[in-house]
């Protein structure tokens, strides 16, 4: 662009700015907005899309017009306007300030609209979508900007990427240490593999191979230990070893798991399968695979209340490569943000795992570094605040470099 005489300005060709919330306040208040109209311009400048499930027609019909009236829309089933059919799914389209004037205007509309609009201003809420710490029983695990490190340690003789490596006690405990050492925040482990077409472990076998281990790192490290496995009986052995955390991948499958963790007062982390390990591979299959597993997981969460686990120790885990196509995964991770509507902690766990071969041409777990690193930043771009890793260091260093590309949004805006 030409540089203008001394003292006259030229008018510049338009030009998008692709920034957060964060950097346009700053932006709009260094070109000398007034600091209060910088936030309110902030506000309208975000976009959110809100789904509801199960409308009545008369009740979507209203919720559009009222919308359009805030500048708002509404994406309605085609065929509302004539009251068929009965219900229907319903995409809230419109800026945080839009959306903050909703309940008032749905405060005194029929068809539940009033608990429609205090839904959405829950969710609108920042401590609704981002957990600050889960309670353990004896400490808090806090969470910060970035996804905390959960590294793997593998006590199988046949997981898919590091069997065998650990199944000396001794061995295993250095590798914890070093983990710890590398930057995790926890450690997650499992006597089971859950690989696809595993077999299951008796309980014995299962207990034999993680109890010691746990026991010497809980007595060395004050890193908290997560005890991967589906097994009430295992995870009341490990929890007696020194674990705090059950990350159960069949999400409360065996019955007597919730009163077990509800009493011990660990934390949960629910995980969602379709299938069994032997089996979850053969024929994986979804209508809506994102809506299906969301609104499987609510089950679940009120599954675990109701059994006196509260939000405050609970974790949601999608599943990624547990019953799931190679084009589940990648909606999966793409839109892991809508997971933390559920109002706990997310975590995803895709390091090494095969639909990662698939998209790199890579059948060996261990070079898909590149593809666990991609997931990591995606999944921590969209809320995720637990990523369960092989690659430690690697993650931790990433994460350092990632971090100050990823500036938080201002709730202050």
């Amino acid at each position: 662009m030409p540089t203008p005489p001394s003292g006259k300005s030229i008018l510049s060709s338009p030009r998008e700015i692709c920034c957060d919330r964060m950097e346009l306040r700053d932006l709009l208040k260094g070109s000398g907005c007034d600091p209060v109209g910088a936030g309110i311009v902030g506000h309208k400048a975000r976009t959110r899309v809100i789904r509801v499930d199960g409308l009545k027609a008369p009740a979507a019909n209203i919720l559009k017009q009222t919308l359009l009236s805030l500048g708002g829309d509404c994406a309605v089933h085609r065929d509302v306007i004539l009251g068929e059919p009965a219900t229907s799914t319903v995409h809230i389209v419109g800026t945080d300030r839009q959306l903050r004037q909703l309940p008032a205007r749905l405060s005194t509309q029929p068809f539940a609209l009033a608990e429609l609009g205090l839904g959405v201003e829950r969710l609108l809420d920042p401590a609704t979508t981002s957990s600050k710490s889960l309670t353990l029983p004896d400490s808090q695990l806090r969470f910060g900007d970035a996804p905390l490190i959960m590294g793997i340690l593998n006590l199988t003789p046949d997981s898919f990427s590091d069997g065998g490596v650990n199944v000396d006690v001794d061995v295993a405990v250095a590798n914890g240490l070093r983990l710890v050492a590398e930057g995790a925040a926890i450690l997650d482990l499992g006597g089971e593999s859950t690989r696809p077409g595993a077999a299951e472990v008796t309980v014995a076998e299962e207990i034999s191979r993680v109890v010691p281990v746990i026991r010497e790192l809980a007595g060395r490290c004050g890193t908290p230990i997560s005890i991967d496995t589906r097994k009430a009986a295992v995870a009341a052995a490990a929890l007696e070893a020194g674990a705090g955390i059950v990350n159960d991948v069949s999400a409360l499958g065996d019955p007597e798991m919730a009163p077990l963790v509800a009493e011990s007062g660990a934390a949960l982390v629910l995980m969602h399968m379709q299938g069994e390990p032997a089996t979850m591979q053969d024929d994986p299959g979804y209508r809506d695979t994102v809506d299906e597993i969301y609104r499987w997981l609510e089950g679940r969460i009120a599954l675990a209340v109701e059994a006196g686990i509260g939000h405050d120790r609970l974790v949601v885990d999608p599943g990624i490569g547990f019953g799931k196509r190679l084009r589940d995964n990648t909606a999966l991770i793409r839109r892991l943000g809508e997971f933390r509507s559920l109002g706990v902690p997310v975590l995803l766990g895709a390091s090494r795992k095969s639909f990662l071969g698939l998209l790199m041409d890579e059948p060996d777990p261990a070079h898909r570094l590149e593809g666990s690193l991609a997931a990591v930043a995606q999944g921590g771009r969209a809320g995720a605040q637990i990523v369960r890793v092989h690659d430690v260091a690697a993650t931790k260093r990433f994460l350092a470099a990632w971090l100050p590309m990823m500036r938080k949004e201002s709730e202050e805006l």
